[in-house]
């Protein structure tokens, strides 16, 4: 019987762990420690933090939005990845890239110098628009900004 027990408990733990290791969820990045997948540059600023987490669960972190779209337009898409990228007004959170709202602005100052941000809400994109004297662009906009501007 108790046999059965432990055998029951072993294949629990097997299957949550097969559960969590495939997520598509984002993970903190560890800012002064992890380094940024497509430059290499160590991840340090909590405001343009960026991560691709593949279908398998791997997961890909940046610094920069431009790093993690440089690097999204080089791999195959008949992969599934989910886009995080961090709350420029918000940083402990990360935002699907699906639903965010990206930001251009000089007066922004980004990790790899495209200037790009990114908000959870149009209200807050709208007024830093008007602080940062910015530009509105979508996710398709701006990976084509990055490939064309890439040196």
């Amino acid at each position: 019987m108790r046999s059965k027990k432990i055998l029951f408990f072993l294949i629990s733990v097997s299957i949550l762990f097969l559960l969590t290791a495939c997520s598509k969820e984002p993970e903190p990045i560890e800012y002064g420690s992890d380094t940024c997948s497509n430059c290499r540059m160590l991840i340090t600023d909590q405001k343009f933090g960026s991560e691709i987490v593949t279908d398998k669960g791997k997961i890909f972190k940046f610094d920069s939005i431009e790093c993690m779209a440089n690097f999204y337009s080089t791999q195959k898409k008949d992969e599934n990845f989910s886009l995080w990228v961090t709350d420029f007004k918000h940083p402990e959170k990360f935002i699907d890239a699906d639903k965010a709202f990206f930001l251009r602005s000089d007066k922004i100052k980004s990790p790899m110098g495209m200037n790009l941000a990114a908000f959870s809400d149009k209200n807050e994109l709208d007024k830093a628009a008007s602080a940062f004297n910015g530009t509105q662009i979508n996710w398709k906009e701006l990976v084509d900004y990055v490939k064309n501007n890439w040196d």
